[in-house]
């Protein structure tokens, strides 16, 4: 699916695209009418989504169209959030980490430090404050841009997307880790991928020594002994070249990304690029990977927004 916002006579709006699906669009019912949404990410057909300075968050069933708002976080002030989320496979459990970052002194000097973790569990609609453990990643407080990006769940680690890094958290034991990004000559294409269930990155490096010719691959991740090691996949055909950033791999051969005319699908095997009609004027576009699913009141109780 991909998620976007648009504005209409003043007033916010949101809306659903699911490319693979004759461009079929679904309405989101907004926080507030004059406030944007953040779609964070989306796992057994719940999406979590936020508004634009995360204090309400939000758990959603686009079929269903149901929600749950999540219990109000009250933290020190004042303080910058990044929230990413989850579903705990072995519990059954939709889990939101909410990071606070403590305010530095100096503006576009100084960095944003984690100030406290919390964790929001479905299970018990509650938050409490969990141990990092290691130290997460930093960014210049100048920034808009989140210190970390939610990304996919492979094997029930959740992979949070850095500058330099990527940061891992176990959603059953709630451990903390970093992984290097693959160390060689090359500039990073996409966000954090799950594709055909490896974590994976497309990168493009320099070929033959030439500035002009450059190739585009995927690199996939394996762990061996507590090793990490990252494997070139396979190169793609020069016609991959024109797309500028791959949000994430959709399955069935097709990859979401954005060219300088919009988001594309991309089909690696067939070689073909469709263009993803959204409303005009579009903004905080947001690919995520999600399934259709109705969930039942146990697992996710919520009110009609319908």
């Amino acid at each position: 699916m991909i998620t976007s916002n648009y504005c209409d006579n003043g007033l916010c709006n949101a809306t659903i695209v699911y490319p693979l699906e004759d461009e079929k669009q679904v309405s989101v019912p907004l926080i507030t009418p004059f406030d944007s949404l953040r779609f964070i990410s989306s796992f057994n057909g719940i999406v979590c989504v936020c508004n634009a300075i995360y204090s309400d968050i939000y758990l959603f069933n686009p079929l269903t169209r149901m929600s749950r708002k999540l219990p109000l976080k009250h933290s020190r002030d004042p303080h910058r959030y990044d929230v990413v989320f989850g579903f705990d496979s072995v519990s059954n459990d939709c889990k939101v980490l909410k990071i606070a970052y403590k305010m530095p002194a100096r503006y576009c000097t100084d960095a944003l430090d984690v100030l406290s973790v919390d964790l929001y569990s479905s299970i018990s609609d509650s938050w409490r404050e969990i141990q990092v453990g290691i130290a997460l990643p930093s960014l210049a407080y100048c920034s808009f841009l989140p210190v970390l990006i939610s990304g996919p769940v492979v094997d029930g680690v959740l992979y949070l997307e850095a500058v330099n890094t990527i940061v891992t958290f176990n959603l059953h034991s709630e451990m903390f880790g970093l992984i290097p990004y693959p160390s060689f000559n090359h500039r990073r294409k996409s966000n954090v991928l799950d594709f055909e269930g490896s974590v994976a990155v497309v990168l493009e490096s320099i070929r033959d020594g030439s500035l002009d010719e450059k190739e585009v691959s995927l690199w996939t991740m394996e762990a061996v002994s507590d090793e990490v090691f990252w494997n070139k996949n396979f190169t793609f055909d020069a016609g991959f070249n024109d797309i500028d950033w791959v949000f994430l791999y959709a399955g069935a051969n097709n990859f979401v990304g954005k060219t300088r005319l919009g988001q594309v699908l991309y089909d690696y095997r067939e070689k073909q690029t469709k263009y993803i009609r959204l409303p005009s004027q579009s903004f905080c576009v947001k690919a995520l990977k999600h399934t259709e699913t109705f969930l039942s009141a146990e697992q996710f109780i919520g009110v009609n927004n319908s």
